[in-house]
């Protein structure tokens, strides 16, 4: 019996770069004004992905998904994936409310 296998190819497209632009997250508020900038504006929600390397510098942005007016339904391997091809050490996760409001749960 023979066993065929089937590679799958996994690759990085990167769309847009900015030089001279080096975003270093320091505290929460550089997170979201770096996610507002990306997502801030859209009419659905967007589900976002900042991966950084080990200081804290933002080494890539992915728009992970974008969803419906009021959802955004992203599985794990989508926010992982990213976060590998990109060697990250962390990620901050974001997404918006296109509708304004905004929900903490404690």
């Amino acid at each position: 019996m023979e066993t065929i296998l089937e590679v799958v190819r996994i690759e990085q497209i990167i769309r847009e770069a900015e030089e001279g632009v080096d975003y270093i997250i320091r505290n929460p508020e550089d997170g979201a004004k770096i996610a507002s900038r990306f997502i801030g504006r859209d009419d659905r929600e967007v589900f976002f992905v900042m991966c950084l390397n080990t200081k804290n510098n933002v080494v890539a942005v992915h728009r992970c998904h974008v969803g419906s007016l009021n959802a955004s339904l992203v599985h794990p391997r989508e926010v992982f994936k990213s976060a590998i091809l990109n060697n990250a050490a962390s990620v901050i996760v974001a997404h918006q409310h296109p509708s304004g409001d905004i929900l903490t749960i404690v």
